[in-house]
């Protein structure tokens, strides 16, 4: 029991950073797929990935030094089908005087079995509930996780030992399989009791048919990715020429990236098209080329050119009226927190879907491409 537990821990402590891992690209592919992350939808894809983890653990824990390895190079496999009811009757055989069914309950062959027949069965049920596989894929694919679970202890851990440390047995093969199978018919009644995975994906299609904040927020963080990799390359370009980029042509770079862009794809930048956003006209229409360029210039200008000139018109006004070190102090700080202010309403107003200042002057806005009404694929 102790080395079962041991393997439950280890699995908690490395699946935080599969989640680290795992999470920027399943959210960029809810929103290109979607439009949007379902918290129900990623609670059973993220139980999921636990699950694996944990049996996978259970499947290759404890690791065995290198000389106790070896000692066991002889037991590489047992195939023999059904060896286990054998195993289950001659440990009853073992023992005559107590009562059969008292007997298989204490023997470790039938709780080994019993083991590792509930450890797959959860894998059939998420196949069958939220992946939408029949039976025949379910069973094909139940026997190549418990292949793989075998052949990962028949090769010592894909080669890391000389040789295999556990037993490759085909009764696992058997019995893993079945327990996957009970799990796929179990989801019949379970699956009556949730959300079915056609509610899952109209719901989820029907919320990105508008454009959330974080939906914003997350395309805003994938173009600066691309716009700091494009960076890059430009400023090894252009330093082959004897010309350095300084930070003083930021402005230009984001100008020409979120402005110029999408006149070229038609209202769209890499991130945008990641998750299936765009920019259009107040009317929904094709916007012009000018408002593209009017929209970036009024977004730059309203989070980092005002700031910057209220805050040098701040301090040239204290050089000339000659002002104390306190009210510079005071001064300044009215000017961060009312900037401060200024993003937290403008984030309110996003998160509202009302129109922002540089869509209202600009005369567009951010739609969704994501069809309210789109057909739900299993992945």
């Amino acid at each position: 029991m102790s080395q079962y537990l041991e393997a439950l821990r280890q699995a908690a402590v490395i699946y935080p950073v599969i989640v680290v891992l795992f999470t920027l690209p399943y959210v960029a592919w809810n929103y290109h797929k979607y439009g949007s992350v379902l918290s129900l939808r990623v609670l059973i894809v993220y139980s999921f990935i636990l699950y694996l983890l944990c049996v996978y653990c259970l499947v290759i824990l404890p690791l065995p030094t290198p000389e106790k390895a070896a000692a066991l190079h002889g037991h590489k496999a047992q195939w023999v089908p059904f060896r286990f009811v054998a195993d289950i009757v001659r440990q009853v055989q073992e023992q005559p005087g107590r009562p059969a069914l008292l007997a298989v309950l204490t023997g470790s062959a039938f709780w080994t079995t019993l083991f590792n027949f509930f450890m797959t069965l959860p894998f059939g049920l998420y196949l069958r509930y939220y992946f939408c596989y029949n039976w025949r894929k379910t069973l094909r694919l139940s026997f190549l996780l418990s292949l793989f679970f075998e052949l990962t202890q028949f090769s010592g851990l894909y080669f890391v030992y000389p040789g295999s440390y556990r037993l490759f047995d085909v009764d696992d093969l058997i019995v893993n399989t079945a327990g996957s199978m009970f799990g796929f018919a179990l989801a019949g009644p379970v699956g009556r009791l949730l959300p079915t995975r056609q509610e899952l994906d109209t719901v989820s299609f029907r919320r990105g048919a508008s454009v959330s904040f974080t939906r914003r927020v997350f395309a805003f963080l994938a173009d600066m990715v691309c716009l700091v990799f494009a960076s890059g390359v430009l400023a090894g370009v252009t330093s082959s020429f004897g010309v350095t980029l300084s930070v003083r042509s930021t402005p230009a770079l984001l100008l020409a990236y979120f402005g110029l862009l999408p006149i070229l794809l038609h209202g769209q930048t890499p991130g945008k098209r990641l998750t299936r956003t765009r920019i259009v006209g107040r009317n929904g229409g094709a916007a012009h080329w000018y408002q593209y360029l009017l929209r970036c210039a009024l977004l730059l200008a309203g989070l980092g050119g005002a700031p910057y000139i209220t805050n040098r018109a701040l301090f040239a006004a204290l050089d000339a009226f000659r002002l104390n070190g306190l009210a510079a102090i005071v001064l300044n700080g009215l000017l961060i927190g009312g900037y401060l202010f200024w993003l937290f309403f403008t984030g309110v107003q996003m998160a509202l879907h009302k129109p922002l200042f540089y869509e209202r002057w600009s005369r567009t806005k951010l739609v969704s491409t994501v069809a309210p009404t789109s057909e739900a694929r299993p992945e």
